[in-house]
């Protein structure tokens, strides 16, 4: 992970809102020397600090981190998402799992 990228993004997000860091201070409730000891030192902030800030900004931390959403909100991922985020099949692979799953869905209903 790298430090400068989580700065951007939280600056860009800053920017995006028409806000500013003085607001996200007082929001997170995270002092002024607190976040510029981070940026200068180029540290990420502990688990529980980057999720005030990502809270405060409406964005989750992955987005600080990584730059995009993850799908850690779906509430029913698909199979073929599940299987995709393991192994990583072709298409004939996912044709064939997807087959065998609703065949078994079928079987095990009756």
């Amino acid at each position: 992970m790298n430090a400068d990228f989580f700065w951007k993004m939280v600056k860009g997000e800053v920017d995006r809102q028409k806000t500013s860091f003085e607001w996200l201070y007082r929001k997170t409730g995270i002092p002024k020397g607190t976040f510029s000891s981070w940026k200068t030192r180029n540290i990420i902030p502990r688990a529980d600090e980057a999720y005030l800030i990502a809270e405060a900004l409406g964005v989750s931390v992955e987005y600080l981190l990584s730059g995009r959403e993850g799908t850690s909100h779906a509430s029913n991922p698909s199979l073929e998402e599940i299987v995709k985020s393991i192994i990583s099949f072709d298409q004939i692979d996912l044709d064939a799992v997807n087959a065998l799953a609703d065949a078994m869905s079928k079987r095990y209903k009756k």
